[in-house]
């Protein structure tokens, strides 16, 4: 007996990234992370080129809504996400008195994990 079943297509897209920095805008703790999407060597460019703390990184994108045991520079994060927005996105609003903020293009989590 032969499957018919087509193979599962998600309707989302995953990547691989190192959480880098973060912003500091915001005196609470809804400020936007940074990651760079480099972990798997075939990721499309989704983010912009960003030099930080020395060092340069050339897929960063910013999101929000990243788990808590995510927020660690240097950790590798598996996101799956259906919208990266086309424009670069400029941080506004901020309320403390040296925002450090980046203009970079905003991708929206739908699910998120740890690569170990």
């Amino acid at each position: 007996m032969a499957c018919t079943k087509q193979p599962f297509e998600p309707d989302y897209t995953n990547a691989g990234g190192y959480v880098i920095g973060r912003e500091n805008c915001k005196a609470n703790d809804d400020d936007y992370w940074l990651v760079d999407l480099s972990v798997y060597s075939n990721t499309p460019q989704y983010g912009d080129t960003l030099t930080l703390n020395g060092g340069v990184y050339t897929n960063v994108v910013k999101l929000k809504g990243l788990d808590q045991r995510l927020k660690q520079v240097g950790i590798r994060v598996s996101i799956d996400f259906k919208t990266v927005t086309p424009d670069k996105v400029i941080t506004s609003g901020c309320g403390v008195a040296s925002p450090i903020t980046y203009s970079l293009k905003e991708l929206f989590i739908i699910n998120q994990g740890e690569i170990r």
